[in-house]
């Protein structure tokens, strides 16, 4: 027999075809940024293409450098990715062989749980709150006992988010336990400052890594390019580890990424959009007696009942509108709506009206 392992817990990730042919749909399943990037990152991928020939830098500069100097940190605590799946690999990797477990939410982004399984991690799951989203007290309770916590916050796929309170006290029981923490924040730009609480202000201390991607807000989800900022120890690990990735942020994405952290204005502007249609979105889905949880990402997380699943597959068919049930995260009867532009908003729930009309669904 070959030495092949088996992973009897882990399907093969299989995309949606319409991530591969996106033509004429509005697609509202994947949490991308309905108003695209920067032009001037654009531009600068454009101009990349004319360097193909030539590997990439292999510590992802200039952008290492870029982002040091925008979060005021020491080059030794960023590192870059090809996206945060891969971070989120290698934080798992780089903490691997500890007889203590890894703490995650159940629920949520099955990134984590699969690199943690493929790396040969324990984990302890903790269940989500009663209302929707991370529960701090049991989460500080499992950090008594674990090697790690990794957390999604603003949290995938409630939308919900830990308060700067509240990532204070969870900074505070890591800390006191010795348990390093992994905040996940691919969504922090679309939130509220007074409502969402960040990991950046305690980077230069020591166990704590923040994860932000170029994916979302900035809209360059297809490029590919993540960074994780912290811990020189982890940040250290993972970078001996990346050695057998050397070239692991392709040449156009670090240009394009460059060039979109420059463009602050633009962000600020999709920021912006976002929150104003994410508004409209959740007062019509209110209106037509749909349910969303309060969000502080570019999604709503909205309750269709035991017809979910249907209703999404009528958008997807009669509607060219994809949205995703989240069942296979364990959220049956919920479906993620990533939010669509302003002016798209009538017309997606003019179609999810209709959809939820022709399973006959009572909500």
């Amino acid at each position: 027999m070959h030495a092949v392992r088996t992973f009897s817990t882990l399907t093969p990730f299989r995309a949606s075809p319409v991530a591969h042919d996106p033509r004429d749909v509005m697609r509202l399943a994947l949490s991308e940024n309905a108003a695209g990037a920067s032009p001037k990152a654009l531009a600068a991928a454009r101009a990349e293409i004319d360097r193909a020939h030539w590997y990439p830098h292999s510590d992802g500069e200039p952008l290492r450098g870029l982002l040091a100097r925008h979060y005021g940190l020491p080059e030794q605590k960023v590192i870059v990715g090809n996206g945060l799946d891969e971070l989120i690999l290698l934080v798992a990797l780089a903490t691997s062989g500890n007889a203590k477990p890894t703490v995650v939410t159940a629920n949520t982004f099955a990134g984590y749980a699969a690199s943690l399984e493929i790396s040969g991690h324990a984990v302890t799951t903790v269940p989500w709150a009663a209302a929707g989203g991370i529960d701090l007290d049991g989460v500080c309770e499992a950090a008594a006992g674990a090697s790690a916590v990794v957390l999604c916050n603003p949290h995938n796929p409630t939308g919900t988010a830990l308060n700067a309170e509240q990532v204070k006290t969870l900074v505070e029981a890591c800390h006191d336990t010795g348990a390093l923490l992994v905040l996940d924040e691919a969504y922090a730009e679309f939130a509220d400052a007074t409502r969402f609480g960040s990991g950046l202000p305690y980077l230069h201390g020591r166990g704590i890594v923040v994860l932000r991607t170029f994916s979302k807000a900035y809209g360059l989800a297809g490029l590919r390019c993540g960074y994780a900022l912290g811990d020189e120890d982890l940040i250290g690990a993972m970078t001996a580890i990346r050695t057998a990735l050397p070239y692991n942020t392709n040449r156009v994405a670090l240009a394009a990424a460059a060039a979109a952290l420059a463009d602050q204005h633009h962000l600020r502007r999709i920021i912006n959009d976002c929150a104003v249609a994410r508004q409209v979105l959740s007062t019509s889905l209110a209106t037509m007696g749909v349910q969303s949880l309060p969000s502080q990402t570019n999604f709503l997380l909205a309750h269709l009942g035991d017809d979910a699943p249907d209703i999404v597959g009528r958008l997807a068919d009669e509607h060219r509108i994809h949205i995703r049930d989240m069942t296979g995260l364990g959220l049956s009867g919920w479906a993620r709506i990533s939010v669509p532009l302003t002016r798209d908003v009538p017309v997606l729930t003019a179609a999810l009206s209709s959809a939820i009309a022709a399973t006959g669904a009572h909500l």
